[in-house]
């Protein structure tokens, strides 16, 4: 039978079913606390993420306005918080630390952008490849138009 007392018959003892209950409590305590500490990083990185597609439906969508409409569109990019990304198109990428200016130019081929661009060794034909930080994730996206 368990017994419900902190105390036992002798006064000042407490009882081996007391010290079984904090025990149990502060192990609950410390799996509760390492699942919602370990939500809340999550949480702070899929937010994270989520802001680096919306670059990337962003850029995309300027392309395919610029061509569709058969006009030039300028547009500024900002770094997210203190952390910068790098968008990797073409053969060109934008590096934002600071405000960049970026120009989309319609061309019979699909967009060109030119501005704060420069080289990147690489070729990626309809795909943006962005990093974010210091390659603490990167979001790939095929877009539907040739950004050159």
């Amino acid at each position: 039978m368990i017994r419900l007392s902190l105390i036992s018959r002798n006064k000042g003892q407490i009882t081996l079913d007391a010290i079984l209950a904090v025990m149990f409590l502060l192990l609950v305590s410390a799996f509760i606390f390492y699942n919602v500490s370990n939500t809340v990083s999550h949480l702070k990185d899929a937010e994270i993420v989520d802001r680096v597609y919306v670059i990337a439906d962003v850029f995309e969508n300027y392309a395919l306005l610029s061509y569709s409409k058969n006009v030039n569109i300028t547009t500024e990019l900002k770094p997210i918080g203190l952390k910068n990304y790098t968008i990797y198109f073409g053969d060109k990428k934008i590096v934002v630390d600071t405000t960049k200016t970026i120009v989309f130019i319609p061309t019979s081929g699909g967009v060109r952008v030119e501005g704060d661009v420069e080289p990147s060794g690489q070729n990626l034909s309809n795909i943006i490849n962005i990093t974010y930080g210091n390659n603490e994730f990167y979001v790939l996206k095929n877009i539907s138009i040739e950004i050159q």
